[in-house]
């Protein structure tokens, strides 16, 4: 462009020049043929630039048209895109989304430009936004590709599980954040389901042996800081055996998932039920800061259990017998209160089943079938 305006120029000094010529008198035949040379010369440089200009003018057009093609190639790549993408300010007010982040947000794609992101966020996860946009202001450089799992509140509907992903882009003076929005609706939902059958019982809906090893040695611990007690009891049921093996075991189950509900009415929100196994149960009472409410929570377990449980044709009557262990003065670990709630059961059992014992050191109790057994551990 430059190279073509330096010609111009040099165009336009001989045509002052031809000017300047055709002003002397008298006018010299030579002269003016020399002049006529001068000023086809001339109209030749114009004609000549005048097609250079069209010539840049059309690679210019060429040019803007394949821009043209490549910014409308991106549009129908972001808006075709599965995962959800929104592009915002550095104050994380919205400047463009794609077709899939305005299907998750229940909106129309137009309806999200200039509207803050935060809105669509968890009040209590703004604070972590907020704080990966100072992160992000602050930065010289992008910071490193981290993903951070939250939720999108829709404008309809119930939240959305999803994973975010930011990146920074600078231009000059103006910065830019892209956001890669991906639901994980399904992988939450799979991990869940992982968990629920790792953690929790299928017939009764209960934790499980499994939840309780990693949830008592932290409930033992928050007592230890908080100066309180925890109690645990081993729960069986009376004559569970006879009624599984005469009637079934479709009956059985659904006994043990009616006294499943049943027990789980008369604890606090606090307390955790487990079903141990078979028809054996454990209790954790925990925040206690003296022993008789656990006394007044095995009468009401003790009184649930005795209306009639109706199932098919049968009025069945069972009740449980309960051994405690208390921490911290029958034992500092899961293990040994376990195993002393366990011998406080035999315990209850010996002395005339549906009712409950404390553990009590040194007292010799008979197990069934097992001849006689020391409590003293």
């Amino acid at each position: 462009m430059n190279v073509m305006l330096n010609r111009i120029d040099a165009v336009q000094q001989r045509a002052l020049l031809l000017h300047q010529r055709a002003c002397e008198a008298p006018i010299q035949p030579e002269l003016l043929a020399t002049a006529l040379d001068d000023l086809n010369l001339v109209l030749e440089e114009l004609r000549t630039a005048h097609e250079e200009v069209i010539q840049q003018n059309q690679i210019l057009a060429d040019y803007q048209q394949q821009l043209e093609i490549e910014r409308q190639r991106y549009q129908d790549l972001f808006n075709l895109a599965p995962d959800g993408y929104l592009v915002s300010d550095p104050k994380g007010i919205i400047q463009a989304g794609n077709v899939a982040i305005a299907a998750l947000l229940h909106l129309r794609q137009e309806s999200l430009l200039g509207k803050p992101m935060v809105l669509f966020l968890p009040v209590k996860h703004r604070c972590v936004f907020y704080a990966r946009l100072a992160q992000l202001s602050c930065a010289a450089q992008g910071l490193p590709t981290k993903t951070w799992e939250t939720q999108l509140l829709p404008q309809a509907g119930e939240a959305v599980d999803v994973a975010i992903t930011v990146s920074i882009n600078r231009e000059g003076r103006e910065v830019r954040l892209r956001w890669l929005v991906r639901d994980i609706t399904e992988k939450k939902q799979a991990e869940a389901k992982i968990h629920r059958q790792a953690f929790y019982d299928q017939l009764t809906g209960l934790p499980n042996r499994a939840f309780l090893d990693t949830y008592l040695p932290k409930v033992l611990a928050q007592a230890e800081r908080q100066q309180t007690q925890v109690a645990v009891a081993f729960l069986d049921l009376d004559k569970f055996k006879d009624i599984n093996d005469s009637l079934g075991h479709e009956v059985g189950d659904q006994i043990l998932h009616q006294v499943a509900q049943r027990l789980a009415h008369c604890l606090r929100e606090e307390d955790l039920l487990v079903r141990w196994g078979g028809d054996e149960f454990i209790l954790v009472l925990s925040q206690l800061t003296a022993v008789d409410p656990v006394g007044r929570t095995c009468d009401r377990i003790l009184n649930s259990l005795q209306p009639t449980f109706a199932i098919d044709d049968h009025q069945l009557h069972i009740g449980t017998s309960i051994g405690i262990a208390l921490f911290p003065q029958d034992g500092t670990d899961p293990t040994t209160l376990l195993r002393r709630a366990d011998h406080a059961l035999y315990q209850a059992k010996n002395q005339g089943r549906n009712t409950y014992r404390f553990y009590q050191p040194g007292l010799t109790i008979k197990c069934i079938g097992d001849g006689e057994q020391s409590q003293g551990s």
